[in-house]
């Protein structure tokens, strides 16, 4: 079942996604658009998950959907393929972390905003999570090699046995901790922390509802989308032995969970449509300006850009 699944739903999914990531990148990327350190983080992050989607198109669908892998193709891809795809997942992961954490600044400590939240420093945050990412994931590129695993001398890339237990016992319980259970503690605490900064300011006066109303519905997708993506696969590859089901079984299901966490790194664009009143306008603004050919829709180019950003 899983295989089917991925063989359907990978391509549109993946296809969605690069497609989305482009476009949030042309969208930061403007002219005239001030450069914050937001999009500093929202540009790492488009660019890591278009890279994530691109590894796991090679690494990951062949052989969950056709059954062909091109790790085992030679060694060093077995060597290089699974340190980069953890790498880059990982470093999307804290990109989002990072964001969150800078926004939470912004809105709980004003005053530090313009000290500690400039482009320069998000530039800097991304690069050392970006290293550190790398760090967490080189043991990866010391216990894969390809294994010859019959007579006829066929070779697959997999751990030998002498890491197995370190690969099959603790290596998992660390990913959960840096790859899911942190981040997700850390986005729910900063979000609170945002919800009720803002719930606060409301009191104090009404010009801040709508500031309020989209930032608490933002702050609570971001959490319900990444926790739902992400923390299902991880917490099933744990407790895998606990569950009452055929291998097959688990395969499957497996199969399925995986392609859920991929999900996060192809739906941000949608998320900042639906979220970000100000995303959504120079979106608009730009296709306006890519699809104007007459004088007429220069002129009413503005006035159709305000009408699209209130519906």
């Amino acid at each position: 079942m899983s295989a089917n699944i991925w063989r359907y739903g990978w391509p549109p999914l993946c296809m969605m996604g690069l497609v989305g990531n482009t476009l949030v990148l042309l969208v930061l990327r403007r002219d005239g658009l001030v450069r914050t350190s937001a999009n500093v983080y929202l540009s790492a992050l488009a660019v890591g998950d278009n890279l994530v989607l691109m590894v796991a198109s090679v690494a990951v669908y062949p052989h969950v959907a056709w059954g062909w892998r091109f790790d085992s193709a030679n060694r060093l891809a077995c060597l290089i393929t699974w340190p980069v795809l953890h790498t880059l997942v990982n470093a999307s992961t804290w990109f989002i972390v990072a964001f969150t954490v800078e926004r939470c600044v912004v809105v709980r400590f004003p005053l530090l905003k313009l000290r500690l939240c400039t482009p320069r420093n998000a530039g800097l945050c991304c690069g050392s999570l970006l290293s550190l990412a790398f760090v967490k994931n080189i043991d990866v590129f010391f216990v894969h090699d390809l294994v010859v695993i019959s007579n006829s001398g066929d070779a697959s890339c997999t751990v030998p046995l002498r890491y197995r237990d370190y690969f099959n016992n603790y290596r998992p319980m660390i990913t959960l901790l840096t790859s899911c259970v942190i981040p997700t503690g850390v986005v729910l605490v900063c979000n609170w922390a945002i919800i009720r900064t803002l719930r606060r300011d409301l009191m104090q006066t009404a010009a801040r509802d709508s500031i309020v109303r989209h930032t608490t519905v933002m702050c609570l997708a971001v959490s319900f989308v990444f926790i739902i993506c992400v923390v299902p696969a991880h917490v099933f590859y744990i407790t895998i032995p606990n569950w009452p089901m055929s291998l097959q079984n688990q395969y499957a299901v497996l199969g399925c969970l995986l392609l859920l966490r991929y999900t996060n790194h192809a739906i941000n664009f949608f998320l900042y449509c639906l979220m970000g009143a100000h995303f959504r306008s120079e979106l608009v603004a730009m296709f306006c300006s890519w699809g104007r050919s007459t004088s007429a829709l220069v002129r009413v180019g503005d006035v159709r850009r305000r009408l699209w950003c209130v519906q």
